[in-house]
């Protein structure tokens, strides 16, 4: 109640007060406004709101909503076989029927406010006991129960989600008062699925349940039904028909209402026999029409408040097209709805399929055989889906985006190749890569460089009088980083190599491993004299035969020109295809084997350096790991399966072995082309 002061009829706390109209006032019918606490529903009543079919959609639409998209697992961590866990995880789920069992549970817990599901577990133990998953040979039922049926046996406002045991009413007639005959089950036998929030007092009354969505829709549920059926009766008697009788107020004050009756039934007789009526001379008959004024707004306000209360679009609560279309306030509401279900999912949902995904993941004779994936998290498909052109019109976004990017240098093609087409589908997302932006910057150096040198040259060529064209010949610099004339082990580009002396052309290396033997893998670079230049070449070579097959690698010269050149003297005879620039990722193989650094130590693992693959003699599953890093994202891989071998390329191989290597990469090119953070791309590389 407002303030007042003393007898006075004005208010003194502050709000306005008009003492003629009696604003603010005692006489301010406002004043008497409060609040009254809105009777509960019985289970009774909300299964006879459920009848409706206004409140059947309510209840219904969000639990299939739900689960139109079934739920998954996702892995944090990628490695070799997910595919193949995911898809027999999937499989188990479809054959258990589990989420036709959940949607009823969630139908259950909108009407009632409560609902879980009773695991009925071969477990050999007591359903009183603590569910103990290494000892589950299957799961043989999934029982779907309403508050109604299950109830916690004891709980506090510390663990009212999760009581230690419920009490499952066995009795073969139910009521609210009679659950004399139960069973006790471990809460770890039971998957939850709690209704709306109540306030701890409430949810004591409730024993210990939340609220049905059917409570806070049926206020406004009432009025628009009372509004319809009301508005309904209106327009059968919107005409009303007047006859006029003349005398008629003498004929009832002369107390001859029989001879009144008698004219009345008359009308009433001429109209059912030939559709009109007989009238004297002095008699009228009218039709007043009623108006309806006003009342489509009040009617709309109504539904207005039905529409919040059941927290759904108008279109998807009466099944009607959205009023938008296809246009974008159609859009609009499928993305608020495709945002309500998100939020359902997790308070709803979420929970308790942890719980179930964690206990089949475990068992020995579930979808996995007792090994539980690393990193896995729940999963739910996004239930809103894009069409066709408006993830066209995205996609030509970002590429002008990129575009704009590459051609100033802030990204390369690689990166942005990567990140978009990566992963197992497009991504918006943009990976720098810590290579990438180590070949822009030495990008942007030999640009400077290049520059520099061309001015040198010109202000040189000025200085001896010459003429600033036609140059016939590019010649390369002295020699920097190492001596030119004598046999050295030097390293270039991440390669240990032996490298001999100097011709005048170029210097011819051996790649060898750190303890000095040869690597065949790529037995001979061409060197120039440039040390500190990053570019390589890989020389192609023309045989008698027109066959072309790959020649030296070069390095440590200045441009594609002076490379050229030495691949000519270099191939004595052979005719020179050409050359072709090689980046380093493509040469990792190299790098990472024979590369010296520091080790790295990652979760008790002692790794060479990144990307660099070990094997794991001692790991039961896995044959190898590697440390995979990209850009600022490091990640253990293992990969390749324990005692078997691969059939890398080799020399001589037989049929089997290359048909052995070529259906591992086509069942696998698809997590192949994901690039170092895919288990398979490491596999690929290293055993096949």
């Amino acid at each position: 109640m407002a303030e007042t002061q003393g007898n006075s009829d004005l208010r003194i706390d502050g709000v306005l007060v008009n003492a003629i109209s009696g604003l603010g006032t005692k006489r301010d019918k406002s004043r008497y406004t409060g609040l009254q606490t809105q009777a509960r529903l019985s289970e009774t009543e909300l299964e006879a709101m459920y009848m409706d079919p206004l409140c059947r959609r309510v209840v219904d639409v969000f639990a299939e909503a739900a689960l139109a998209k079934p739920p998954t697992i996702k892995f944090g961590e990628e490695m070799e076989g997910h595919d193949e866990i995911l898809r027999k995880f999937e499989t188990y789920l479809d054959q258990q029927h589990v989420f036709f069992f959940i949607e009823e549970a969630l139908k259950l817990q909108r009407i009632y406010g409560g609902a879980a599901i009773f695991l009925v577990c071969d477990d050999g133990m007591d359903p009183e006991l603590p569910l103990d998953v290494t000892r589950i040979r299957e799961i043989t039922d999934l029982v779907p129960l309403s508050k109604r049926e299950i109830k916690p046996d004891t709980y506090s406002y510390l663990d009212y989600r999760q009581p230690e045991k419920y009490r499952i009413s066995t009795s073969k007639t139910l009521n609210e008062n009679n659950d004399l005959q139960y069973m006790l089950v471990h809460s770890s036998r039971v998957l939850r699925f709690d209704g709306l929030y109540l306030p701890w007092r409430q949810r004591v009354q409730n024993d210990g349940w939340g609220l049905s969505c059917l409570e806070t829709f049926f206020e406004p549920f009432k009025r628009y039904r009372a509004a319809t059926d009301g508005l309904s009766t209106m327009l059968s008697e919107i005409d009303l028909f007047i006859h006029k009788i003349p005398g008629m107020s003498q004929i009832v004050a002369s107390g001859r209402e029989a001879q009144l009756k008698n004219r009345l039934e008359a009308n009433s007789l001429s109209r059912s026999i030939y559709g009109g009526m007989a009238l004297d001379k002095d008699e009228e008959v009218s039709f007043a029409a009623r108006s309806l004024g006003g009342a489509q707004d009040i009617f709309d306000r109504l539904l207005d408040d039905l529409v919040a209360a059941a927290d759904m679009p108008k279109p998807l609560l009466f099944g009607t097209s959205p009023a938008g279309g296809l246009s974008e306030s159609g859009k609009y509401e499928d993305k608020v709805w495709a945002a309500t279900v998100q939020r359902y999912q997790m308070h709803s949902l979420k929970k308790a399929l942890s719980q179930y995904f964690g206990i089949i993941l475990r068992m020995r004779n579930g979808p996995t055989g007792g090994q539980v994936p690393q990193d896995y998290s729940i999963y739910f498909p996004p239930y809103f889906a894009q069409s066709d052109m408006d993830l066209a019109n995205l996609r030509q976004q970002v590429a002008l985006s990129d575009q704009i990017y590459m051609n100033a240098g802030v990204l390369t093609p690689m990166e942005i190749r990567a990140s978009r087409y990566g992963g197992t589908e497009y991504s918006l997302d943009t990976v720098l890569h810590e290579e990438e932006e180590e070949r822009l910057i030495m990008r942007r150096e030999l640009q400077h460089e290049a520059a520099l040198q061309g001015f040198e040259g010109q202000r040189q060529r000025l200085e001896n009088g010459q003429a600033t064209e036609g140059v016939e010949e590019e010649t390369d610099f002295e020699p920097t980083g190492f001596n030119a004339d004598v046999e050295e082990i030097i390293q270039m580009n991440g390669m240990t190599m032996t490298v001999g002396p100097f011709n005048g052309i170029y210097r011819e290396a051996n790649v060898v491993h750190p303890d000095g033997q040869r690597n065949d893998e790529e037995p001979t670079v061409l060197l120039g004299n440039r040390a500190q230049d990053a570019k390589i070449y890989r020389g192609f070579l023309k045989r008698e035969d027109e066959t072309i097959e790959p020649g030296p690698l070069l390095m440590g010269f200045y441009s594609s020109r002076s490379a050229s050149r030495a691949l000519r003297v270099y191939s004595q005879g052979d005719e020179v295809s050409g050359i072709e620039r090689v980046d380093i990722a493509d040469l990792q193989h190299l790098v990472n084997t024979f590369d010296v650094m520091d080790s790295i130590e990652y979760r008790g693992m002692k790794f060479p350096g990144y990307n660099k693959p070990i094997t794991t003699p001692d790991h039961k599953t896995k044959s190898h790991a590697v440390l995979a890093k990209e850009g600022d994202q490091v990640k253990l891989i293992r990969f390749g399966q324990q005692g078997v071998k691969g059939s890398p390329k080799r020399k001589g191989e037989s049929e089997a072995a290359r048909n052995r290597r070529r259906s591992f990469l086509a069942r696998h090119a698809k997590n192949i082309r994901k690039g170092k953070m895919s288990a398979a791309f490491w596999s690929a590389r290293v055993k096949w």
